[in-house]
């Protein structure tokens, strides 16, 4: 007898075809692939394979490696299915510190096979191939990703992170922009990104951690930055760019090839209208001119502390286009009024010649021992804008919301930066960030070996009260859609804005039938992972449209 769920998939074509039913590709099929893909297919295995001895990879010699680098951020991005955030995956495949080889480990949310795509040629196959056999795709450089986009149980998965071919134009001229850029391919990380700009002798606006993509899902949410107060946000810069798109074609688009698509692919999110290969992105002059507006960015974060009281940081205060003189005395009120209220603090300031070294300084990379038991973050976020902090009620009202936070026992960080659009910049960046002062990120926590129960109380908690609060004092502002709830109820308006319907649109024309689809991506609402074990974020199950 035919699985049913196969059989129902067969006459409805409810779900996307998963290992293990009628339908799945067969040996040759995959085979067939990977001749067109050039050998670049392949099977992944779970990074942590390597201590379990179910897995022919077994070694305990590289499983006491692994552990020493397990929380090395940039040797987890370089795999082609580790996370940063492995509950995504289903924490199926974790290393155990007792170096027990017996502990369960499985694929979880990792994909079925993997295509180390190099050229475009190999990303319009796999789109092919997977629309052929109504397969799901899914799209990862780093995997630097709050929401789970970059995974999914089932799939072939378009991995993009050896596409490094960086592009000088001193040079670049189009209708919409003529000046120094550089192009940077889909793999190209945060890391060599500056570096690359720093060898010029030129400035290129970006995030703060080193393991981020610059061309993917970072530049495609919008892509905020310490250098964004003086020169945009990432896709304010980005000027062309070059995809395959859902039928298979690969275009460079621009405000004159196509102005539609130039206009989603620059805030519309990742993973939704086609696979980025690269950007062409505004290098702006190392030493920056003295402007009226600083253009500075601070990142500080408050907590409560199990003793009582409250911690509190500035991480970092990125002030391009100051001496250090000029940032003592933008500062000194600030550190007057906390002495004048009997706070003690530490400060130390430094001067770097370039952007590039004040990142370097100020954003590590993140490297720490292992524990069995790391912890896992749920993120919920919301934007500020000016008005709270220009009218004297509702600045009352904000603060009022933060010592609420504190209160229920939750920290925070935020981000204080100006985001205006510059003259002539339409993107579909969410609406909501062009008037906010403030981007405030909440965490909840748990653990690996947490039950359903008490993730769901932790994620919950900040669906249902924290991120509420915030929403209580800035009624119709919105979010950052790459640092936010994944289980926000309406993240159609909070994550995209006024631009969501438009967006909407174009998915509906460019891609029917959700080749793209991630989990609060534009046209994603019809669909669902089924099998979730109660937590509808994990990517464990296979991939169906809602009845």
């Amino acid at each position: 007898m035919r699985n049913p769920v196969v059989q129902r998939q067969a006459s409805s074509e409810v779900c996307k075809i998963f290992p293990g039913d009628d339908d799945w590709p067969s040996k040759g099929a995959w085979a067939q692939l990977n001749d067109t893909v050039a050998g670049a297919l392949f099977i992944p295995v779970p990074r942590a394979a390597v201590c379990h001895s179910s897995w022919p990879h077994y070694d305990p010699a590289k499983c006491e490696d692994l552990l020493a680098n397990w929380n090395n951020f940039e040797a987890r991005v370089s795999h082609p299915t580790d996370l940063i955030y492995t509950y995504f995956q289903g924490d199926s495949c974790l290393p155990d510190g007792t170096l027990n080889a017996s502990t369960s480990c499985t694929r979880g949310g990792d994909p079925s096979y993997v295509i180390r795509v190099t050229t475009p040629e190999h990303i319009s196959a796999a789109i092919k191939f997977a629309k052929k056999y109504n397969i799901r795709l899914i799209v990862k450089n780093t995997g630097h990703d709050v929401a789970g986009k970059s995974t999914g149980a089932g799939s072939l998965s378009v991995w993009t992170h050896k596409m490094k071919q960086i592009d000088w134009l001193p040079d670049y001229q189009s209708d919409y922009y003529s000046g120094a850029a550089m192009r940077v391919s889909a793999g190209v990380s945060l890391k060599e990104y500056y570096q690359a700009a720093e060898d010029r002798g030129v400035t290129v606006v970006g995030g703060e951690c080193s393991t981020v993509g610059v061309a993917g899902g970072y530049s495609a949410g919008g892509g905020h930055s310490p250098a964004g107060g003086l020169f945009g946000m990432a896709a304010d810069n980005v000027v062309e760019l070059t995809a395959v798109l859902p039928n298979g074609t690969h275009m460079t688009i621009s405000s004159i090839t196509a102005s539609e698509l130039f206009w989603a692919f620059r805030g519309g999110g990742g993973a939704t209208f086609g696979v980025v290969t690269s950007i062409t992105v505004k290098a702006h002059p190392k030493h920056m001119p003295a402007i009226a507006d600083s253009g500075s960015q601070c990142f500080a974060g408050v907590y409560p502390i199990p003793e009582g009281g409250l911690s509190w940081y500035i991480y970092s205060f990125v002030a391009p286009n100051m001496t250090i003189a000029q940032y003592d005395a933008l500062m000194a009120p600030y550190f007057n009024k906390l002495s004048a209220l009997g706070i003690s603090t530490t400060q130390n300031t430094t001067f770097h010649e370039s952007y590039f070294g004040a990142w370097r300084r100020a954003f590590p990379e993140i490297d720490y021992p292992y524990t069995p038991d790391p912890i896992t973050t749920a993120t919920g976020s919301r934007l500020f804008p000016r008005r709270n902090f220009e009218d004297s009620a509702l600045l009352n009202q904000t603060l009022s919301a933060w010592h609420k936070l504190i209160d229920l026992g939750t920290g925070f960080i935020w981000y204080t930066q100006k985001n205006e659009a510059a003259p002539g910049i339409s993107n579909a960046i969410n609406p909501a960030y062009r008037d906010s002062l403030a981007f405030v990120i909440l965490s909840g926590y748990y653990y690996p070996n947490s039950t359903v129960e008490e993730i769901n109380s932790v994620r919950d908690m900040l669906t249902n009260t924290l991120v509420p609060l915030l929403k209580e004092v800035t009624p119709g502002s919105g979010t950052y859609l790459n640092e936010a709830d994944v289980r926000e109820p309406d993240w159609q308006q909070n994550f995209y804005g006024s631009h969501y319907e438009r967006l909407l649109s174009l998915k509906n024309e460019l891609d029917p039938n959700r080749v793209f689809w991630a989990k609060t991506a534009v046209g994603s609402e019809d669909w669902y992972i089924e099998d979730d074990h109660g937590l509808p974020e994990v990517q464990t199950g296979r991939l169906c449209r809602k009845a």
